[in-house]
């Protein structure tokens, strides 16, 4: 087993920056990642950092995390949208009343708004509507072809108030959206079923578009909430995390047109190694410890593992640049060793903060160095950062 792991492993790593015992060797020069597929030509570095978790790496790790706001293409998008007036548009149903004129309002003679589908009226004021057909116009009685497209409800209230006037003294006209169709927020990606919300007269956010769909409320592996939203507005993509957005207070308007593509396929954690389950985990809300972790697949498995060996590992892709014309990838994981064999690593457990794509690995107890470690769980991380190269050569 621990030879098909073996082989498994990610090209180009150097174990010397971890111990200089150098009986085996992870990787070689016949494996291939998958940029090195697509380009003979890619080079891979691997450059890991380890660092124990103790009481003032995780008082550093808050106070960053603190520190840690909204991108500034993000910071662009937040604050309060300014205030417009609905412009009509193609496919949006108008109910246009005439104060005193019934038949006017409601040129079929009957009430769509009964009771058990009679004609008896209820007193209340209503019309099928007025369709805004495909060239942006409407037909309204004595007042003809009036085009709707691309106005505001005051200016098509003034047209036809205008178009009245020769027929009827003074009329009293309103102008109302029975139906907004013309503009709408698209919303697809990690969900059971896309989803669009119209734009109205009220003006729309991304947690509001988030909270209208109702297909959410049903999404795969539930209850975890979304949190990380790709805008794509105008052709251009904006990676949205909603946690901090939510931690700052802000919230996005959103534009007709807009897509909003939700992606909670990397908010997982992996859990690898002696736990008695090996699964990734929905990644929370409102964030999840170490020991949230441990405990939501049922703990360290206890005749197999090491509990003084739990190790994290994080941030596996660093970075990317190009070298005389090849593609050479650059990756810094930090590794957090955290020994919970005593009640107080149990402590630190709850306290350290996880994020998503962490790998949480249990050691076992036969562990020889923390070497024999990588090599058990390096062909997870390459299974993870294809997927990352896979989704970010997409360009959304």
């Amino acid at each position: 087993m621990l030879g098909m792991l073996a082989g498994c492993a990610l090209p180009g790593f150097n174990s010397g920056s971890f111990d200089h015992n150098h009986w085996y060797s992870f990787g070689s020069k016949h494996s291939a990642t998958y940029q090195e597929q697509l380009s003979q030509q890619a080079k891979v570095d691997y450059d890991p950092i380890e660092l124990n978790i103790t009481p003032q790496l995780i008082a550093y790790l808050d106070h960053k995390q603190k520190k840690n706001s909204l991108s500034p293409q993000v910071r662009k998008l937040t604050g309060s949208p300014s205030r417009k007036n609905y412009v009509v548009g193609n496919g949006d149903i108008l109910q246009i009343v005439v104060f005193g004129h019934p038949d006017l309002t409601n040129p079929g003679g009957e009430s769509s708004n009964n009771n058990g589908g009679g004609s008896r009226q209820t007193g209340r004021v209503d019309t099928s509507g007025e369709l805004v057909n495909a060239d942006g116009d409407i037909y309204f009685p004595y007042v003809g072809s009036l085009h709707a497209a691309g106005k505001t409800i005051a200016q098509i209230r003034k047209e036809v108030t205008q178009g009245l006037s020769d027929y009827i003294r003074d009329p009293q006209v309103d102008v109302r959206v029975r139906q907004y169709r013309s503009q709408r927020v698209y919303i697809s990606g990690d969900i059971d079923k896309p989803c669009t919300v119209p734009i109205t007269d009220i003006n729309l956010t991304i947690v509001q578009a988030l909270d209208a769909c109702d297909s959410l409320a049903s999404k795969k592996g539930g209850g975890t909430g979304v949190q990380n939203i790709r805008l794509i507005r105008n052709g251009h993509s904006t990676l949205v995390n909603l946690n901090k957005l939510y931690a700052q207070g802000d919230d996005i308007p959103l534009q007709p047109g807009d897509k909003l593509l939700i992606d909670d396929t990397a908010n997982r954690v992996f859990m690898v190694g002696e736990f008695d389950k090996q699964k990734a985990l929905p990644y929370a809300t409102g964030g999840m410890s170490l020991g949230d972790a441990i405990s939501d697949i049922g703990g360290v498995n206890l005749q197999t593992a090491d509990a003084s060996h739990i190790y994290v590992i994080r941030g596996f892709v660093g970075g990317r640049d190009f070298k005389d014309g090849g593609l050479k990838t650059i990756m810094h994981p930090k590794i957090y060793h955290l020994n919970m064999s005593n009640p107080s690593g149990m402590l630190l457990a709850n306290q350290f903060e996880l994020k998503p794509r962490d790998v949480v690995f249990a050691a076992p107890a036969s562990l020889v160095n923390f070497n024999r470690a990588l090599s058990l769980i390096l062909p997870s991380l390459n299974a993870i950062t294809q997927g990352f190269y896979i989704y970010d050569r997409s360009g959304l």
